[in-house]
């Protein structure tokens, strides 16, 4: 119902269960929370420690935390009783819906792609990131900021894209990811789905019969301003 933005995301697990996760909602009339989320391992175990994971990441958000403050709560948090030494990359953002700042921080995830309306081209986002979740007590993480302009785009995924292997061992990569964003658009891709959908018709077309071998998750954000 927003005219400000458009956000598509999709999650393909790999078993019947999966330890990635997505998550975006609202937290007052302006601000807009979305994040992405990698828990190491499969199956059932990962499953439940995703949605401790995701619970516990919405709660801090919820109460009114800065990003930097989620994460480090979270991370203390998730490292209570985690003798199976599971751990957890995320990447969460904040963006003020009025101007489009993005407020956020990295625990160990792929850096996002984005897309900046005037000049049309796809590009990493350059950003140091902190270490991962539940991976060890008493880690402090920073808040990072990207300011997006009327039709940029950022572009959020697990290494389920870029590691999608096909019969010869060849790995999709970051370069065909790339690419897959570019052609996307001259596919007459037009909203955020559309860019998920194609670049997930990409992979499954490198991957070709093969097994797919861990989770495939990706958001496309699209900031139509304010």
């Amino acid at each position: 119902k927003r005219r400000d933005i458009d956000i598509f995301a999709s999650m393909e697990p790999a078993k019947e269960v999966g330890g990635d996760f997505y998550d975006f909602y609202m937290t007052d009339g302006n601000t807009l929370h979305f994040l992405i989320a990698d828990v190491s391992g499969k199956g059932i175990p990962a499953a439940m420690f995703m949605m401790r994971a995701k619970t516990e990441l919405k709660s801090l958000t919820e109460n009114g935390m800065p990003i930097n403050e989620v994460f480090t709560h979270g991370n203390a948090a998730l490292c209570e009783g985690n003798d199976a030494g599971m751990f957890v990359t995320a990447w969460q953002g904040g963006i003020d819906l009025s101007s489009g700042l993005i407020r956020f921080a990295n625990a160990g995830h792929n850096p996002p792609l984005v897309r900046h309306a005037a000049d049309g081209k796809f590009e990493y986002l350059r950003s140091r990131a902190g270490f991962v979740l539940a991976g060890m007590d008493g880690v402090v993480y920073k808040a990072q900021e990207l300011q997006l302009e009327r039709g940029d785009i950022i572009f959020l995924y697990t290494d389920g894209v870029t590691e999608a292997e096909n019969a010869n061992k060849e790995l999709f990569g970051d370069d065909a990811t790339i690419d897959a964003l570019k052609r996307a658009r001259s596919n007459n891709a037009r909203s955020s789905k559309d860019f998920v959908e194609y670049v997930y018709r990409r992979v499954k077309e490198h991957a070709g019969e093969v097994e797919q071998s861990d989770d495939i998750t990706m958001i496309v954000l699209e900031y139509k301003g304010a």
